[in-house]
């Protein structure tokens, strides 16, 4: 019985030995695997990071091309001794196309100069008419 005794006690320590050197190597498959873990997570947040810096830029670039304002502009004809703003005209040609169609949008508004006729023709959304004149 001795012998018995011996061989479960030798087997006893041989599983004790066997399942220490598998919780050892375990731990070290988790530290492991922790470390890539933790790479990984830093290289998303750097990437992340980069990304949130480059959408910053584009979006402050954008919004310095959308606020840049056009020049001031104003265009005026003269003849006969007479000045033509065409700023007013184009409004008067508004005013004169609702004062007719009020419920109707201005989509595009072509205006032309007759100086020799003194007055302007104007021309709503491909639309024209005789009617559709302004006096300079």
């Amino acid at each position: 019985m001795a012998t018995r005794k011996t061989t479960t006690a030798k087997k006893t320590t041989a599983a004790k030995t066997t399942a220490a050197k598998t919780t050892a190597k375990a731990a070290e498959k988790a530290a492991e695997v922790k470390e890539a873990v933790m790479e990984t997570v830093e290289e998303v947040k750097t990437a992340a990071a980069k990304k949130t810096a480059e959408t910053k830029a584009a979006v402050k670039k954008t919004a310095q091309k959308v606020t840049k304002k056009a020049a001031d502009v104003t265009l005026t004809v003269e003849f006969a001794g007479k000045q033509a703003v065409i700023t007013d005209i184009a409004a008067k040609a508004e005013a004169a196309y609702k004062a007719i169609n009020a419920d109707a949008e201005i989509k595009t508004l072509d205006i032309y100069v007759k100086p020799e006729e003194n007055a302007a023709y104007y021309v709503v959304n491909g639309e024209g008419s005789a009617d559709f004149r302004i006096e300079l």
